[in-house]
């Protein structure tokens, strides 16, 4: 048993000197963290806010450490418990950072924040949606409905004094084209304490993103030509306007599946003005042909 703690013993102090070397001979680097400012022991009835949510801090050590590092690792938290009046102008110290051990904090910038402790006060205010991506393709939003509509919001009365609405957090509307209802929380600005209630629904629809195009100089065909007689399309190009929904007019396809066309079966020898016929492989809709005749020679 004696044997085995001390071999215990000293593979521990060996393992401790392999880590030692292994960071004192590591090649050192700098990193760059944006991290958010805590603000601690906030008096009673008050709210503390900052002018620099973010702080950009750049730290050092070995590269070994520094590619392990997580943004849970770094924090900087500032002690404003014998801050006196409404304004203090702080310059962020090195005490203020918390890093793991063995790394260094080389700058911190701004390096000067405002901060202001604040009366706290309570508003209604709406809420407006916020949304990320964009709905499936050739469908935009149709609804929007909001449950509730609006909240209380209580926070620094600087703050509050010139908030209309607040945001929820970002919806992601990607793909999306059936209707949908989303449970959603608000966006947290610096000096908001609470907010009631915190989550509400979302519910939005959506509808065909229903567009017109025009398309010009379109090439008219003719069908139903009769053998022993030669046709000559004397008007052979036309602008057309169609609808349909946005994705399938953007299609690099759309033009291969119209086709614009003349329809000259029974016609016997000589000219005539005929309407030009519209076909689609895919669902469009025409909304106008200009000229909407064209002149077709029959020759025998």
């Amino acid at each position: 048993m004696l044997l085995n703690n001390i071999f215990l013993k000293i593979l521990s102090v060996v393992l401790a000197i392999s880590m030692w070397i292994i960071v004192a001979t590591s090649e050192y680097d700098q990193i760059q963290f944006s991290v958010p400012v805590k603000l601690k022991n906030v008096p009673d009835n008050r709210v503390a806010v900052t002018d620099e949510n973010l702080v950009n801090v750049t730290l050092r050590g070995s590269r070994l450490i520094l590619n392990s590092l997580s943004y849970n690792d770094i924090s900087v938290e500032i002690d404003i418990s014998s801050f006196t009046g409404y304004k203090t102008t702080y310059r962020i110290k090195n005490s203020d950072i918390k890093t793991p051990s063995g790394v260094e904090v080389v700058r911190v910038a701004p390096s000067v924040i405002n901060i202001t402790i604040d009366n706290i006060i309570s508003k209604k205010v709406d809420v407006t949606p916020s949304f990320v991506g964009e709905p499936a393709k050739g469908f935009k939003v149709n609804t929007l409905e909001i449950k509730p509509s609006s909240v209380e919001v209580e926070g620094a009365a600087s703050l509050l004094n010139d908030i209309k609405f607040i945001e929820t957090l970002p919806i992601n509307l990607s793909g999306k084209n059936k209707k949908v209802n989303y449970s959603v929380g608000m966006k947290r600005l610096s000096g908001i304490k609470n907010i009631d209630p915190s989550q509400v629904d979302v519910i939005v629809t959506f509808q065909e993103d229903i567009v017109q195009r025009k398309l010009e100089n379109f090439s008219i065909v003719m069908r139903n030509k009769r053998k022993g007689y030669t046709y000559n399309l004397l008007t052979k190009k036309t602008d057309i306007i169609i609808k349909g929904r946005s994705d399938i007019l953007d299609s690099e396809n759309l033009i291969k599946n119209i086709t614009l066309y003349v329809d000259t079966s029974g016609l016997e020898e000589g000219q005539y003005l005929k309407d030009i016929k519209f076909e689609s492989n895919v669902n469009v809709d025409i909304v106008d042909i200009s000229p909407a005749k064209a002149r077709v020679e029959v020759l025998q």
